[in-house]
Protein backbone atom coordinates (compact mmCIF):
# COMPACT_ATOMS: atom_id res chain seq x y z
CA UNK A 1 0.00 0.00 0.00
CA UNK A 2 2.82 2.27 0.93
CA UNK A 3 4.87 1.94 -1.96
CA UNK A 4 2.10 1.66 -4.98
CA UNK A 5 -0.20 4.54 -2.94
CA UNK A 6 -2.81 2.38 -3.17
CA UNK A 7 -5.12 2.15 -0.29
CA UNK A 8 -7.78 0.34 -1.58
CA UNK A 9 -6.28 -2.49 -3.67
CA UNK A 10 -3.49 -4.79 -1.65
CA UNK A 11 -0.47 -6.67 -3.60
CA UNK A 12 1.86 -8.77 -1.98
CA UNK A 13 4.89 -9.61 -4.38
CA UNK A 14 3.58 -7.82 -6.91
CA UNK A 15 0.03 -9.50 -7.09
CA UNK A 16 -3.01 -8.65 -6.06
CA UNK A 17 -4.85 -10.14 -3.42
CA UNK A 18 -7.78 -10.20 -1.28
CA UNK A 19 -8.17 -8.72 2.31
CA UNK A 20 -9.08 -9.95 4.94
CA UNK A 21 -9.95 -7.21 6.84
CA UNK A 22 -9.60 -3.67 5.53
CA UNK A 23 -9.29 -1.92 9.16
CA UNK A 24 -6.08 -4.25 9.75
CA UNK A 25 -4.43 -3.38 6.12
CA UNK A 26 -4.99 0.57 7.01
CA UNK A 27 -3.73 0.28 10.87
CA UNK A 28 -0.51 -1.73 9.77
CA UNK A 29 0.16 0.86 6.60
CA UNK A 30 -0.41 3.57 8.69
CA UNK A 31 1.76 2.61 11.07
CA UNK A 32 4.59 1.83 8.79
CA UNK A 33 4.50 5.25 7.03
CA UNK A 34 4.35 6.71 10.84
CA UNK A 35 7.32 4.32 12.86
CA UNK A 36 8.82 2.81 9.36
CA UNK A 37 8.74 -0.98 8.54
CA UNK A 38 9.52 -3.25 11.74
CA UNK A 39 8.00 -6.01 13.23
CA UNK A 40 6.88 -4.22 16.30
CA UNK A 41 5.15 -1.27 14.41
CA UNK A 42 3.26 -4.07 12.17
CA UNK A 43 2.12 -5.03 15.90
CA UNK A 44 1.04 -1.82 17.45
CA UNK A 45 -2.18 -1.11 16.21
CA UNK A 46 -3.34 -4.52 16.89
CA UNK A 47 -1.97 -4.06 20.81
CA UNK A 48 -3.53 -0.54 21.00
CA UNK A 49 -6.89 -2.24 19.64
CA UNK A 50 -6.58 -5.12 22.38
CA UNK A 51 -6.13 -2.10 24.89
CA UNK A 52 -9.14 -0.09 23.72
CA UNK A 53 -11.15 -3.41 23.92
CA UNK A 54 -10.58 -3.89 27.67
CA UNK A 55 -11.30 -0.43 28.73
CA UNK A 56 -14.44 -0.92 26.90
CA UNK A 57 -15.28 -4.23 28.76
CA UNK A 58 -14.42 -2.87 31.65
CA UNK A 59 -17.15 -0.04 31.56
CA UNK A 60 -19.61 -2.05 29.64
CA UNK A 61 -19.33 -4.71 32.77
CA UNK A 62 -19.38 -1.56 35.15
CA UNK A 63 -22.63 -0.66 33.59
CA UNK A 64 -24.62 -3.47 33.55
CA UNK A 65 -23.69 -5.42 36.35
CA UNK A 66 -22.89 -2.20 38.70
CA UNK A 67 -19.79 -2.55 39.76
CA UNK A 68 -16.09 -2.13 39.82
CA UNK A 69 -15.45 -6.04 40.43
CA UNK A 70 -17.39 -6.49 37.53
CA UNK A 71 -15.39 -4.56 35.26
CA UNK A 72 -12.03 -5.67 36.91
CA UNK A 73 -12.89 -9.31 36.78
CA UNK A 74 -14.21 -9.02 32.73
CA UNK A 75 -11.38 -7.13 31.36
CA UNK A 76 -8.67 -9.32 33.21
CA UNK A 77 -10.43 -12.50 32.31
CA UNK A 78 -10.02 -10.73 28.38
CA UNK A 79 -6.30 -9.85 29.29
CA UNK A 80 -4.79 -13.49 30.54
CA UNK A 81 -6.98 -15.22 27.71
CA UNK A 82 -4.36 -17.31 25.68
CA UNK A 83 -6.92 -16.85 22.43
CA UNK A 84 -6.04 -12.71 23.16
CA UNK A 85 -2.60 -13.63 23.31
CA UNK A 86 -2.34 -15.65 20.12
CA UNK A 87 -5.37 -13.45 17.67
CA UNK A 88 -2.52 -10.44 18.91
CA UNK A 89 0.10 -12.94 17.99
CA UNK A 90 -1.08 -13.73 14.92
CA UNK A 91 -1.75 -10.30 13.23
CA UNK A 92 -5.75 -11.47 12.75
CA UNK A 93 -8.37 -9.05 12.25
CA UNK A 94 -10.39 -10.56 15.27
CA UNK A 95 -9.26 -8.12 18.04
CA UNK A 96 -10.86 -5.13 15.52
CA UNK A 97 -14.32 -7.30 15.21
CA UNK A 98 -14.47 -7.54 18.57
CA UNK A 99 -13.55 -4.04 19.35
CA UNK A 100 -15.99 -3.25 17.03
CA UNK A 101 -19.11 -5.07 18.57
CA UNK A 102 -17.97 -4.46 22.04
CA UNK A 103 -18.26 -0.26 21.05
CA UNK A 104 -21.49 -0.83 19.03
CA UNK A 105 -23.20 -3.11 22.20
CA UNK A 106 -22.41 -0.85 24.36
CA UNK A 107 -23.46 2.03 22.85
CA UNK A 108 -27.17 0.64 21.74
CA UNK A 109 -27.54 -0.87 25.14
CA UNK A 110 -26.83 2.67 26.76
CA UNK A 111 -29.20 4.13 24.12
CA UNK A 112 -32.07 1.40 23.14
CA UNK A 113 -31.92 -0.47 26.45
CA UNK A 114 -31.15 1.85 29.20
CA UNK A 115 -32.35 5.87 28.22
CA UNK A 116 -34.72 3.79 26.33
CA UNK A 117 -34.43 6.82 23.19
CA UNK A 118 -38.03 7.47 20.82
CA UNK A 119 -38.96 4.59 18.38
CA UNK A 120 -38.08 6.82 15.63
CA UNK A 121 -34.49 7.88 16.98
CA UNK A 122 -33.85 4.54 17.84
CA UNK A 123 -34.78 3.04 13.97
CA UNK A 124 -32.26 6.16 13.27
CA UNK A 125 -29.66 4.64 15.56
CA UNK A 126 -29.75 1.66 14.24
CA UNK A 127 -29.32 2.62 10.81
CA UNK A 128 -26.72 4.23 11.47
CA UNK A 129 -24.53 2.05 12.90
CA UNK A 130 -25.43 -0.69 10.51
CA UNK A 131 -24.31 1.61 7.73
CA UNK A 132 -21.22 2.72 9.97
CA UNK A 133 -20.23 -1.51 10.22
CA UNK A 134 -21.23 -1.63 5.86
CA UNK A 135 -18.13 0.90 5.54
CA UNK A 136 -15.66 -0.57 7.67
CA UNK A 137 -16.73 -3.94 7.54
CA UNK A 138 -16.20 -7.04 5.02
CA UNK A 139 -18.49 -9.39 4.34
CA UNK A 140 -19.19 -11.54 6.50
CA UNK A 141 -17.85 -9.70 8.95
CA UNK A 142 -21.22 -7.25 9.30
CA UNK A 143 -22.95 -10.25 10.24
CA UNK A 144 -21.98 -10.17 14.18
CA UNK A 145 -22.94 -6.47 14.25
CA UNK A 146 -26.33 -6.52 12.45
CA UNK A 147 -26.98 -9.48 15.18
CA UNK A 148 -26.10 -7.30 18.19
CA UNK A 149 -28.73 -4.15 16.55
CA UNK A 150 -31.76 -6.93 16.38
CA UNK A 151 -30.77 -8.66 19.95
CA UNK A 152 -31.13 -4.89 21.18
CA UNK A 153 -34.58 -4.64 19.54
CA UNK A 154 -35.54 -7.82 21.41
CA UNK A 155 -34.31 -7.19 24.65
CA UNK A 156 -35.52 -4.14 24.45
CA UNK A 157 -39.12 -4.73 25.59
CA UNK A 158 -38.39 -7.38 28.70
CA UNK A 159 -39.23 -5.65 31.53
CA UNK A 160 -37.07 -7.94 33.82
CA UNK A 161 -33.66 -5.83 33.62
CA UNK A 162 -31.58 -9.35 34.81
CA UNK A 163 -33.43 -11.35 31.83
CA UNK A 164 -32.34 -8.17 29.99
CA UNK A 165 -28.50 -8.88 30.57
CA UNK A 166 -28.85 -12.65 30.26
CA UNK A 167 -30.79 -13.15 27.06
CA UNK A 168 -28.67 -10.36 25.52
CA UNK A 169 -24.89 -11.31 26.62
CA UNK A 170 -26.07 -15.04 25.65
CA UNK A 171 -27.45 -13.96 22.39
CA UNK A 172 -24.89 -12.28 21.64
CA UNK A 173 -21.71 -14.99 22.85
CA UNK A 174 -23.91 -17.72 20.79
CA UNK A 175 -24.10 -15.82 17.65
CA UNK A 176 -20.57 -14.72 18.17
CA UNK A 177 -19.68 -18.47 18.50
CA UNK A 178 -21.86 -19.72 15.38
CA UNK A 179 -20.19 -16.97 13.11
CA UNK A 180 -16.81 -17.96 14.23
CA UNK A 181 -17.09 -22.05 13.91
CA UNK A 182 -18.49 -20.83 10.22
CA UNK A 183 -15.23 -18.63 9.06
CA UNK A 184 -13.33 -21.15 10.93
CA UNK A 185 -14.76 -24.41 8.37
CA UNK A 186 -15.05 -21.91 5.64
CA UNK A 187 -11.18 -21.54 5.85
CA UNK A 188 -11.16 -24.93 6.16
CA UNK A 189 -13.07 -26.04 3.38
CA UNK A 190 -10.60 -23.48 1.53
CA UNK A 191 -7.43 -25.19 2.32
CA UNK A 192 -6.61 -21.67 3.67
CA UNK A 193 -4.46 -21.79 7.12
CA UNK A 194 -6.37 -20.29 9.82
CA UNK A 195 -3.43 -18.39 12.08
CA UNK A 196 -6.00 -19.38 15.11
CA UNK A 197 -9.30 -20.47 15.30
CA UNK A 198 -11.65 -17.62 14.96
CA UNK A 199 -13.68 -19.94 18.03
CA UNK A 200 -11.08 -19.21 20.91
CA UNK A 201 -11.57 -14.77 20.33
CA UNK A 202 -14.50 -13.93 18.82
CA UNK A 203 -17.05 -15.26 22.02
CA UNK A 204 -14.82 -13.98 24.42
CA UNK A 205 -16.28 -10.15 25.00
CA UNK A 206 -19.77 -11.15 26.00
CA UNK A 207 -18.46 -14.19 27.80
CA UNK A 208 -16.09 -12.25 29.42
CA UNK A 209 -18.73 -9.64 30.74
CA UNK A 210 -21.08 -12.73 32.12
CA UNK A 211 -17.68 -14.37 34.10
CA UNK A 212 -17.11 -10.47 35.08
CA UNK A 213 -20.68 -10.14 36.77
CA UNK A 214 -20.38 -13.87 38.18
CA UNK A 215 -17.45 -13.53 40.21
CA UNK A 216 -18.47 -10.21 41.16
CA UNK A 217 -21.44 -11.52 42.50
CA UNK A 218 -19.58 -14.62 44.26
CA UNK A 219 -17.23 -12.45 45.52
CA UNK A 220 -20.19 -9.92 47.34
CA UNK A 221 -23.35 -12.63 47.52
CA UNK A 222 -22.05 -16.06 46.92
CA UNK A 223 -22.62 -19.13 49.21
CA UNK A 224 -18.88 -19.60 50.47
CA UNK A 225 -19.38 -22.79 50.50
CA UNK A 226 -19.54 -23.50 46.39
CA UNK A 227 -16.97 -21.26 46.46
CA UNK A 228 -14.72 -23.98 48.01
CA UNK A 229 -16.28 -27.07 46.25
CA UNK A 230 -15.68 -25.23 42.93
CA UNK A 231 -12.00 -25.05 44.38
CA UNK A 232 -12.02 -28.32 45.21
CA UNK A 233 -12.77 -29.74 41.40
CA UNK A 234 -10.31 -26.79 39.64
CA UNK A 235 -7.75 -28.32 41.94
CA UNK A 236 -8.24 -31.73 41.18
CA UNK A 237 -8.45 -31.01 37.76
CA UNK A 238 -5.60 -29.00 37.71
CA UNK A 239 -3.53 -32.07 39.80
CA UNK A 240 -4.54 -34.07 36.52
CA UNK A 241 -3.23 -31.86 33.82
CA UNK A 242 0.09 -31.33 36.26
CA UNK A 243 1.10 -34.67 36.40
CA UNK A 244 0.28 -35.22 32.56
CA UNK A 245 2.24 -32.26 31.71
CA UNK A 246 5.46 -33.68 33.73
CA UNK A 247 5.10 -36.87 32.35
CA UNK A 248 5.57 -35.34 28.80
CA UNK A 249 8.12 -32.51 29.89
CA UNK A 250 9.89 -36.01 31.55
CA UNK A 251 9.37 -38.89 29.27
CA UNK A 252 8.48 -36.74 25.45
CA UNK A 253 8.91 -37.23 23.14
CA UNK A 254 5.36 -35.32 21.85
CA UNK A 255 4.11 -33.30 19.13
CA UNK A 256 1.82 -30.88 19.24
CA UNK A 257 0.49 -27.54 17.41
CA UNK A 258 -0.26 -24.13 18.63
CA UNK A 259 -1.87 -21.39 17.14
CA UNK A 260 -0.96 -23.61 13.92
CA UNK A 261 2.89 -23.86 14.84
CA UNK A 262 4.26 -27.18 15.16
CA UNK A 263 5.78 -27.70 18.56
CA UNK A 264 8.00 -30.85 19.02
CA UNK A 265 8.70 -31.99 22.55
CA UNK A 266 12.35 -33.96 22.11
CA UNK A 267 14.97 -32.37 24.03
CA UNK A 268 15.37 -30.62 27.25
CA UNK A 269 15.30 -27.22 25.98
CA UNK A 270 11.84 -28.11 24.32
CA UNK A 271 10.18 -29.23 27.47
CA UNK A 272 10.57 -25.79 28.80
CA UNK A 273 6.89 -25.02 27.45
CA UNK A 274 5.55 -28.01 29.24
CA UNK A 275 7.34 -27.41 32.37
CA UNK A 276 6.30 -23.62 32.95
CA UNK A 277 2.84 -24.38 31.98
CA UNK A 278 2.68 -26.98 35.15
CA UNK A 279 4.17 -24.47 37.47
CA UNK A 280 1.74 -21.86 36.60
CA UNK A 281 -0.98 -24.25 37.45
CA UNK A 282 0.83 -25.62 40.37
CA UNK A 283 0.53 -21.69 41.45
CA UNK A 284 -2.46 -21.06 40.38
CA UNK A 285 -4.80 -24.20 41.60
CA UNK A 286 -3.18 -24.54 44.88
CA UNK A 287 -3.33 -20.71 45.67
CA UNK A 288 -6.91 -20.65 44.77
CA UNK A 289 -7.78 -23.50 47.00
CA UNK A 290 -6.01 -22.01 49.83
CA UNK A 291 -7.40 -18.42 49.71
CA UNK A 292 -10.94 -20.00 48.74
CA UNK A 293 -10.30 -21.61 52.63
CA UNK A 294 -9.59 -18.65 53.87
CA UNK A 295 -13.02 -16.56 52.37
CA UNK A 296 -10.34 -14.42 50.68
CA UNK A 297 -12.17 -14.52 46.93
CA UNK A 298 -11.00 -11.65 45.48
CA UNK A 299 -7.08 -13.22 46.00
CA UNK A 300 -8.20 -16.62 45.24
CA UNK A 301 -9.78 -15.17 41.81
CA UNK A 302 -6.34 -13.27 41.34
CA UNK A 303 -4.62 -16.86 41.34
CA UNK A 304 -6.88 -18.17 39.01
CA UNK A 305 -6.33 -15.42 36.54
CA UNK A 306 -2.70 -15.65 37.02
CA UNK A 307 -2.55 -19.41 36.25
CA UNK A 308 -3.78 -18.18 32.64
CA UNK A 309 -0.78 -15.80 32.59
CA UNK A 310 1.65 -18.24 33.33
CA UNK A 311 -0.10 -20.36 30.27
CA UNK A 312 0.42 -17.89 28.13
CA UNK A 313 3.95 -17.60 28.96
CA UNK A 314 4.71 -21.09 28.42
CA UNK A 315 2.39 -21.11 24.86
CA UNK A 316 5.13 -18.28 24.06
CA UNK A 317 8.21 -20.07 24.51
CA UNK A 318 6.61 -22.91 22.59
CA UNK A 319 6.25 -20.63 19.84
CA UNK A 320 9.32 -19.07 20.06
CA UNK A 321 11.21 -23.27 19.96
CA UNK A 322 8.98 -23.65 16.83
CA UNK A 323 10.14 -20.42 15.03
CA UNK A 324 11.95 -22.01 13.00
CA UNK A 325 9.04 -24.34 11.38
CA UNK A 326 6.93 -21.76 11.06
CA UNK A 327 9.25 -18.66 9.59
CA UNK A 328 12.33 -18.09 7.42
CA UNK A 329 13.40 -15.38 9.24
CA UNK A 330 17.07 -17.47 9.90
CA UNK A 331 16.97 -18.17 6.52
CA UNK A 332 16.35 -14.40 5.26
CA UNK A 333 18.93 -12.91 7.96
CA UNK A 334 21.43 -16.18 6.84
CA UNK A 335 21.65 -14.32 2.59
CA UNK A 336 20.77 -11.15 3.17
CA UNK A 337 24.53 -10.07 2.93
CA UNK A 338 24.80 -12.52 0.17
CA UNK A 339 22.30 -10.91 -2.40
CA UNK A 340 22.54 -8.31 -4.60
CA UNK A 341 20.18 -6.56 -6.59
CA UNK A 342 20.56 -9.10 -9.54
CA UNK A 343 20.33 -12.31 -7.86
CA UNK A 344 17.03 -14.39 -8.32
CA UNK A 345 15.05 -15.26 -5.12
CA UNK A 346 12.89 -18.36 -6.01
CA UNK A 347 10.34 -20.17 -3.87
CA UNK A 348 10.08 -23.77 -4.24
CA UNK A 349 6.09 -24.13 -2.91
CA UNK A 350 3.16 -22.12 -2.10
CA UNK A 351 3.87 -18.00 -1.14
CA UNK A 352 2.09 -18.26 2.08
CA UNK A 353 4.72 -20.88 3.14
CA UNK A 354 7.77 -18.70 2.57
CA UNK A 355 6.34 -14.99 2.96
CA UNK A 356 8.49 -14.66 6.42
CA UNK A 357 11.27 -14.79 3.60
CA UNK A 358 9.75 -11.88 1.35
CA UNK A 359 9.30 -9.69 4.22
CA UNK A 360 12.56 -9.83 5.93
CA UNK A 361 14.62 -9.62 2.38
CA UNK A 362 12.09 -6.69 1.51
CA UNK A 363 12.37 -7.77 -2.30
CA UNK A 364 9.51 -9.59 -4.63
CA UNK A 365 10.30 -13.59 -5.21
CA UNK A 366 9.40 -15.73 -8.01
CA UNK A 367 7.42 -19.23 -7.80
CA UNK A 368 9.13 -22.23 -8.94
CA UNK A 369 7.21 -24.17 -11.62
CA UNK A 370 7.46 -28.01 -10.69
CA UNK A 371 6.17 -31.14 -12.96
CA UNK A 372 2.71 -31.82 -12.52
CA UNK A 373 1.25 -35.39 -11.16
CA UNK A 374 0.65 -36.16 -14.78
CA UNK A 375 4.01 -35.37 -16.34
CA UNK A 376 3.29 -31.43 -17.73
CA UNK A 377 5.21 -29.26 -16.20
CA UNK A 378 8.28 -26.36 -16.42
CA UNK A 379 9.41 -28.39 -19.32
CA UNK A 380 6.45 -27.68 -21.26
CA UNK A 381 5.39 -24.25 -20.74
CA UNK A 382 6.73 -22.15 -23.39
CA UNK A 383 6.28 -19.04 -21.70
CA UNK A 384 6.05 -19.33 -17.69
CA UNK A 385 2.74 -17.63 -16.13
CA UNK A 386 3.90 -13.43 -14.60
CA UNK A 387 5.34 -14.20 -11.22
CA UNK A 388 6.92 -17.70 -11.66
CA UNK A 389 10.25 -19.12 -13.40
CA UNK A 390 11.77 -22.34 -14.79
CA UNK A 391 14.37 -22.85 -12.41
CA UNK A 392 15.86 -25.46 -15.07
CA UNK A 393 16.30 -22.13 -17.37
CA UNK A 394 18.15 -19.58 -14.74
CA UNK A 395 19.95 -22.32 -13.16
CA UNK A 396 22.60 -22.28 -15.17
CA UNK A 397 22.61 -18.51 -16.34
CA UNK A 398 24.76 -15.74 -15.40
CA UNK A 399 22.35 -14.68 -12.54
CA UNK A 400 22.88 -16.16 -9.09
CA UNK A 401 19.62 -17.86 -8.09
CA UNK A 402 18.40 -18.48 -3.82
CA UNK A 403 16.47 -21.06 -3.97
CA UNK A 404 14.09 -21.82 -1.23
CA UNK A 405 12.51 -25.62 -0.87
CA UNK A 406 12.21 -27.72 2.04
CA UNK A 407 15.05 -30.37 3.15
CA UNK A 408 13.02 -33.32 2.99
CA UNK A 409 12.17 -32.99 -0.96
CA UNK A 410 13.76 -29.93 -2.47
CA UNK A 411 13.61 -29.14 -6.14
CA UNK A 412 15.83 -31.01 -8.47
CA UNK A 413 18.43 -28.93 -10.19
CA UNK A 414 20.15 -29.72 -13.26
CA UNK A 415 23.27 -28.34 -11.85
CA UNK A 416 25.24 -28.35 -9.07
CA UNK A 417 24.18 -26.98 -5.60
CA UNK A 418 25.09 -25.58 -2.83
CA UNK A 419 23.29 -25.08 0.59
CA UNK A 420 23.59 -21.70 1.75
CA UNK A 421 21.38 -21.46 4.95
CA UNK A 422 19.21 -24.36 6.53
CA UNK A 423 16.73 -24.19 9.74
CA UNK A 424 13.50 -25.31 10.47
CA UNK A 425 13.03 -28.27 8.20
CA UNK A 426 14.01 -25.48 5.29
CA UNK A 427 16.75 -24.43 3.26
CA UNK A 428 18.19 -22.05 0.64
CA UNK A 429 20.22 -23.47 -2.53
CA UNK A 430 22.24 -21.68 -4.91
CA UNK A 431 24.13 -21.76 -7.83
CA UNK A 432 27.07 -20.23 -6.63
CA UNK A 433 28.77 -21.37 -3.19
CA UNK A 434 28.36 -19.08 -0.10
CA UNK A 435 31.34 -16.21 -0.53
CA UNK A 436 31.58 -15.64 3.07
CA UNK A 437 28.68 -13.25 3.70
CA UNK A 438 26.03 -15.53 4.62
CA UNK A 439 25.94 -16.88 8.16
CA UNK A 440 23.61 -18.78 10.08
Amino acid sequence: MLTRHNWFHPYANGFPVKSTSRVLDWSIATSYRLFGVADWSARLPIALTVLALLVSVFFFARRIFGGNAAGFYAALFLLVWPGTFLATRALTSAPFLCFGTTVLAFALWQLLIEKKVAFWTAITVSVVACALVALTASWPDIIPPLVIVMLCWAVRFISNSEEQRSYFLWGWAITAYVFASFIDWHGHADSTSMAIPMVTILPLPPLALQLGGWLAASETFGDKAIGQRIARWVFAIGAVLIVIAIFFAIHGPVSFSVSGTPVLITTPWTRVSLLIGAAALIVGVVGNLVFQRRNQVRIAHCFLAGTLGGLIVAIQVGQIIGSPQSSSQILADAIRPELSPNDVVVIDGRYPDASSLVFYLERPVLLALRASAGGIGAASVSTPPQGTVDVNQVWSGPARVFLWTSTDAPLAVPGQSYVIARSGGKQILSNEPDHGGASF
